[in-house]
């Protein structure tokens, strides 16, 4: 069987992991990046146990890429009155860890190995369309590529989506009107701070504090280097530097937020807060809306096929937008394996989202209602457990054999 001519836009996470699934499967793989260069503003996010043996499965070790392992967690009431201390890897049996990753690390952890496992590695190059139905790629040059299947794993604002399916029907919304603010913090200038000094030590990675309307995480990460915040509010307590330009500049990762106002918004948070800010670099604050999105009716089309953020994003308060984009990387490989030719893909890509579907909608539907913090702890503990204990390698092999059957 001829190897698949793959084209994957977008070179976040999920992307490059699916080319080192692909191109290992012995598939011809073109991942293409808008960029010039790896990195960004989302600084780093949180790895549970079953995208961890994902990771693992195409070859990644997520602390070799500064990831941090989330071994103790501790939550506060916004004034800093403790209520509650999270054990979490401590369960062997699990063959994954949680773990904070470093993204810009993780990436070109990912990217490194998709280039040693034989896919071709294309930045600065940006996508201006596609044509389904003879899945051919036009680029910004002029230039055209045809292939046997495009992935769309180019986030929340895809360019690949609109061909998918109807852009003015189906498209990310800010369904709970909440916006996130990040910063990074020095590890060390808050070990020697006298009012933060407490916040690390070698059994607590990550505390958070929370209000009823808004929540600061704080998390080790980059080796230990770096304390990275996500702070969630009310949209409107950061709008007054956010509402210029238009509606996707307002939706970026790259609107700058000041010390001053990061302060206000958080000024009757416990002390410690306030002072994690003030540590921070005062001109490397960003905001951005948080952005999720209802079902959309299908995620392939001929022979292009949505992935990650591009179809199912998620708000973080679930904690595993990347992993589940992850897990869909995992799934792709399993699907498409060596012996699969083009005239399988369409089947191969209506499976994908027959597995991945309702997964993905729960943790959508868990993150909103974590938002509102509706959530007991036995419903918090069952969430996790749901996250954890999957097995998307399993999981994809068991579907696309009893598939093979019905159709044999």
């Amino acid at each position: 069987m001829a190897p698949l001519k793959i084209a994957i836009v977008g070179a976040g996470v999920g992307g490059p992991a699916a080319a080192i699934g692909l191109a290992r499967n012995g598939h011809i793989v073109t991942l293409y990046e808008r960029a010039a260069s790896i990195g960004g503003v989302g600084f780093a996010f949180r790895i549970t146990p079953n995208s961890d043996r994902c990771l693992k499965f195409l070859g990644i070790d997520i602390l070799a890429s500064g990831g941090v392992a989330a071994d103790w967690s501790r939550f506060m009431t916004c004034d800093g009155r403790m209520f509650a201390e999270v054990q979490e890897n401590g369960r062997p049996e699990e063959k994954g860890i949680s773990a904070f990753a470093y993204r810009t690390e993780l990436q070109k952890q990912l990217i490194d190995e998709a280039s040693s496992q034989g896919a071709h590695i294309k930045m600065g190059v940006e996508v201006t369309s596609i044509d389904v139905a003879s899945c051919t790629i036009s680029f910004a040059d002029g230039s055209t590529s045809s292939v046997d299947l495009i992935i769309g794993a180019d986030g929340v604002h895809s360019c690949i989506r609109p061909y998918v399916v109807d852009s003015s029907v189906y498209f990310p919304k800010a369904s709970t009107a909440d916006s996130c603010l990040r910063a990074t913090v020095p590890c060390q200038a808050i070990r020697d701070d006298p009012i933060t000094s407490h916040i690390i030590d070698d059994k607590f990675r990550l505390s958070g504090w929370r209000a009823d309307d808004r929540l600061v995480i704080g998390y080790v990460v980059d080796r230990g280097r770096q304390f990275n915040l996500v702070c969630t509010h009310p949209e409107e307590l950061s709008s007054s530097e956010t509402s210029s330009g238009d509606d996707a500049e307002k939706t970026s990762y790259n609107q700058k937020i000041s010390l001053e106002t990061a302060k206000t918004i958080y000024k009757d948070f416990d002390k410690v807060v306030v002072r994690l800010l003030e540590l921070a670099d005062p001109g490397g604050f960003r905001v951005w809306k948080l952005m999720d999105m209802d079902d959309i009716p299908r995620w392939s089309k001929n022979r292009v096929v949505l992935m990650g953020d591009a179809c199912h994003p998620v708000m973080p308060f679930g904690y595993s937008g990347a992993s589940m984009a992850i897990e869909d990387a995992i799934a792709l490989t399993v699907l498409l394996s060596s012996d699969v030719g083009v005239a399988q893909v369409e089947d191969r890509l209506r499976l994908f989202e027959r597995i991945r579907r309702a997964r993905v909608y729960r943790v959508r539907d868990e993150s909103r209602k974590r938002s509102a913090g509706s959530k007991s702890e036995a419903d918090l503990r069952e969430y996790r457990n749901f996250l954890s204990s999957y097995d998307a390698v399993g999981y994809a092999e068991q579907e696309l054999k009893k598939h093979q059957e019905l159709v044999s």
